[in-house]
């Protein structure tokens, strides 16, 4: 147990060490398209989008409350794009998006281990953090953002959607593992 802390300790410290992602920078925020096709190229939220699906596919639920969560998802992601535009940026978002990828991991396996209220609890904390995803496009966003918007949830939906069919033919706390490895990845 304590070497598992250690290493869990030393890894988080690495982790806050790093610079930050900086992944949203750069990139056009006024049309359909770029809304549309931003969540397939910017890896986090690639990874957290699917992931969220994965999740809610593992999750031992009816249809209708596996709808509202990918639904609960996408609010969170716009009214965190709002946010954004209208309060501006602070230092915090890039660590709570990369941090948001690990949660998603977590609580796949929570899905498959823990009591319905831890789960709940994680199911929660996911879709608070996909509020970031959003945030940090809202800051950038240049002028109306509709078009933006449209094509980002479009495109959240799809990738949330394929993430679902991904859990259900291979439903497995174990997916966790995967999803945190890919994260690791990408962070680094």
């Amino acid at each position: 147990m304590k070497k598992t802390f250690t290493s869990l300790a030393a890894l988080s410290s690495l982790a806050l060490l790093s610079s930050p992602a900086l992944a949203h920078t750069g990139h056009e925020t006024a049309s359909f398209s770029a809304g549309l096709t931003h969540p397939v190229t910017g890896f986090d939220h690639l990874i957290m989008l699917v992931a969220f699906g994965i999740l809610v596919a593992c999750v031992q639920t009816s249809t209708v409350r596996k709808t509202g969560l990918v639904i609960s998802a996408l609010v969170s992601m716009l009214v965190g794009l709002a946010a954004g535009q209208w309060f501006g940026g602070f230092n915090g978002v890039e660590l709570a998006i990369g941090s948001s990828l690990f949660v998603v991991s977590g609580a796949i396996w929570q899905a498959f281990h823990a009591s319905k209220d831890m789960l709940r609890l994680a199911l929660t904390l996911c879709v608070g953090l996909v509020f970031f995803h959003g945030y940090a496009h809202g800051v950038e966003a240049q002028g109306a953002i509709s078009a933006f918007a449209a094509g980002m949830m479009l495109g959240a939906t799809a990738l949330m959607v394929l993430g679902l069919q991904f859990g259900r033919s291979l439903s497995s706390p174990w997916l966790s593992v995967g999803v945190a490895s890919v994260s690791a990845l990408v962070i680094m």
